[in-house]
């Protein structure tokens, strides 16, 4: 990293970024829908927790996602990204909203009626309610 690209770093940091007592480097500049900072370099608009990562870390595989370890979107902190695949990080999302995994086997499907179901748990249920409905 050069002297110059250093020092407009250390002045984007200071000028976008509020340390959390959590520890999170809190992006206080723009953010995307999803909740993401963004920031300008080389005249383009480039996710902040990513961009970071590059000038801190090198340079990330295009096959690699950026866990935000911490939960927190606007998050850059690099010691609170990991790099992932993209499944790795769509399934830790949903492990952390409660939603779309069933802990016990995996990702849950929806049915037609739009309600999220684990199949094998769905099964599992109607056998229990088959085994114990009397006999007609």
């Amino acid at each position: 990293m050069t002297a110059t690209t250093t020092e407009h770093v250390i002045r984007t940091l200071l000028r976008n970024v509020r340390v959390l007592p959590s520890g999170c480097w809190q992006w206080t500049g723009p953010l995307d829908s999803d909740g993401y900072g963004k920031t300008s370099a080389d005249n383009r608009t480039v996710s902040a927790h990513r961009w970071l990562w590059t000038l801190l870390r090198g340079p990330l595989p295009s096959t690699q996602h950026l866990d935000h370890l911490c939960r927190n979107r606007a998050c850059v902190s690099v010691d609170h990204l990991e790099p992932v695949s993209c499944g790795e990080n769509l399934r830790r999302g949903h492990l952390a909203r409660r939603t779309h995994i069933c802990p016990e086997h995996g990702l849950k499907t929806r049915r037609a009626s739009g309600r999220l179901v684990c199949r094998a748990c769905d099964a599992r249920a109607a056998r229990n309610r088959r085994a114990t409905q009397p006999a007609a």
